[in-house]
């Protein structure tokens, strides 16, 4: 077998991968609807024919790192097939990634829970760059004890927003952007959030006087076994007002009767204070963010990265 790139005419081959090294987890990244909408600009690199034996992908992905504007990429579905580990398979996939993408993406992300990718990947250059906690609290002791809720909802009264709102919160966006961070312009937005086929987005927004000053995005899944709802992106102009919105999303999730809220930050990002001081607290599991400086042209070593689960593909 040869490490090549992938065509549309691998996608069953890739779903198929997928459900050998996966199962059921995240049934809906199996769905061809949920494939087209991730990977329809992506660069994928397979091993095999009729069965692949492994496969990674990198999906470009605007970046603003310090105020720059960058064209780079996420690696995601890393994977091997369980009958083909062993060999080096995914190894050599990951060096022919970077290699033909590097005059392509100026860097490259990939968030590494599982031990078993990453000493391929430190061979091919990657640099781990920071280890992310999943903050999480719970959301209401009575669904923890599986009773109902009681009372009226708190909270304070957010505005939903829509699709049509993305120019407005890709403003408050590039007005908060600091450090590295995933560019959150007007295409991102209504891709990451609004045009999923399967992960619905619960997403609001505080004005002061017509102007949207700060916005949140939320989804309501299941994590490790619990009801959640999981904070995936803030922003702000005004952080009295993303301090609304949080409790706003605190009192949601008690009347929906969620179990946990959860939340993934970086120690550079401004939303970790607000989010300790809610009582969030760092849970047990961490994502590893790694980075490529693909062929050299930006020095990754000292970047304040200011991440959130809207840089990842996990939710």
């Amino acid at each position: 077998m040869e490490i090549r790139e992938a065509t549309p005419d691998d996608r069953e081959r890739i779903l198929a991968l997928r459900e050998r090294c996966f199962g059921d987890v995240d049934a809906e990244k199996r769905d061809p609807r949920f494939f087209d909408w991730e990977f329809a600009h992506a660069k994928a690199f397979v091993a095999g024919e009729n069965e692949l034996a492994t496969h990674i992908a990198l999906v470009p992905m605007p970046f603003n790192i310090n105020g720059e504007k960058i064209d780079g990429a996420i690696a995601v579905d890393a994977m091997t097939s369980p009958d083909a580990r062993g060999a080096g398979w995914f190894t050599r996939a990951v060096g022919a990634a970077i290699e033909q993408t590097k005059d392509t993406f100026t860097i490259a992300t990939a968030y590494q829970i599982r031990g078993a990718v990453l000493g391929a990947m430190l061979r091919n250059g990657w640099q781990i760059a920071a280890t992310l906690p999943v903050l999480v609290r719970p959301a209401s002791l009575l669904a923890l004890a599986h009773l109902p809720p009681i009372g009226k909802r708190g909270g304070e009264a957010a505005k939903l927003l829509s699709k049509d709102d993305t120019p407005r919160m890709a403003a408050v966006a590039k007005a908060f952007a600091h450090g590295a961070t995933v560019d959150r312009n007007e295409q991102w937005l209504t891709w990451r959030f609004f045009e999923n086929p399967f992960w619905k987005y619960r997403v609001t927004g505080v004005e002061r006087n017509g102007e949207l000053v700060a916005y949140l995005v939320a989804r309501r899944t299941t994590l490790k076994g619990f009801d959640t709802y999981a904070v995936v992106d803030l922003a702000w102009t005004d952080k009295a007002a993303a301090r609304e919105l949080l409790k706003d999303l605190v009192a949601e999730a008690k009347w929906c009767h969620c179990e946990l809220l959860a939340a993934l930050v970086s120690r550079h990002h401004p939303a970790l204070p607000l989010l300790l001081a809610r009582g969030f607290m760092p849970g047990p599991h961490r994502f590893r963010l790694l980075v490529h400086p693909m062929a050299g042209r930006i020095d990754v070593s000292n970047l304040r990265w200011s991440i959130m689960w809207a840089e990842t593909d996990h939710l």
